[in-house]
């Protein structure tokens, strides 16, 4: 094999070596900071501030609403 075909694999197995050990750093961390949180992480419903299920998008109430004002004047 030419030397410059081996340093490139050699080079390359280099960096995967470098590319696996950061990656193992970054999940220790991560694994660290997940095990000394507190408080489990809980999500929220989302609320528009408008009328529960589907008429809490406000463009349904303007869809609806707006036609029939329009035939009553």
């Amino acid at each position: 094999m030419n030397s410059r075909f081996k340093n490139f694999i050699s080079s390359a197995n280099e960096n995967k070596a470098s590319f696996d050990t950061s990656i193992e750093g970054v999940r220790s961390s991560l694994e660290a900071m997940t095990a000394s949180a507190s408080t489990p992480a809980v999500q929220s419903a989302s609320t528009t501030g408008w009328l529960k299920g589907s008429l809490s998008y406000p463009w349904v109430l303007v869809c609806s609403l707006v036609p029939s004002l329009k035939d009553l004047f």
